[in-house]
């Protein structure tokens, strides 16, 4: 558990050092920055420690149940309580940052998920029903093509 020092902070000067926090925060530029920066400051715990808070709430948000939570990232029901209880009484930042999350998780997905034509020429029989399915549809189109020629000629 993380410990704060017993010695009293008057509120002006933390309130100071939390500022500069903010702003050493957003003057950083990219993931790199960012991930060398908390590797400075966190230790290896606060670090597993956030990560499966930021875990605990995308999940609650996709609609998955505590008992899958818990399995998942293997942490304790109270844990998963408490994150619900902020994502249910506001956490406007912690919902923004997991709706540009999961977004940037869509567009990895996407990448993922993109064959390239050369995959199929490659491996054929393990893509032969995308293919027949494209064979099938390019020949309806040939013969629709045909039927609305005849149609046309008709009249």
């Amino acid at each position: 558990m993380t410990k704060v020092s017993r010695v009293k902070l008057d509120a002006k000067h933390l309130g100071f050092f939390i500022n500069n926090f903010w702003n050493l925060i957003t003057l950083l530029e990219n993931k790199d920055q960012a991930a060398s920066f908390l590797k400075d400051l966190l230790t290896h715990t606060e670090m597993k420690m956030f990560a499966k808070r930021i875990q605990i709430a995308k999940m609650l948000m996709e609609g998955y149940n505590y008992k899958t939570i818990k399995g998942f990232v293997k942490v304790t029901d109270p844990t998963v309580a408490k994150i619900n209880n902020k994502l249910e009484t506001g956490a406007e930042g912690l919902k923004t940052a997991i709706f540009y999350l999961q977004k940037i998780e869509k567009e990895i997905d996407k990448k993922r998920m993109s064959l390239s034509p050369d995959l199929k020429n490659r491996y054929p029989s393990y893509f032969l029903p995308e293919i027949i399915m494209e064979e099938i549809g390019k020949s309806l189109k040939k013969r629709r093509k045909r039927q609305s020629v005849k149609q046309y000629v008709a009249i």
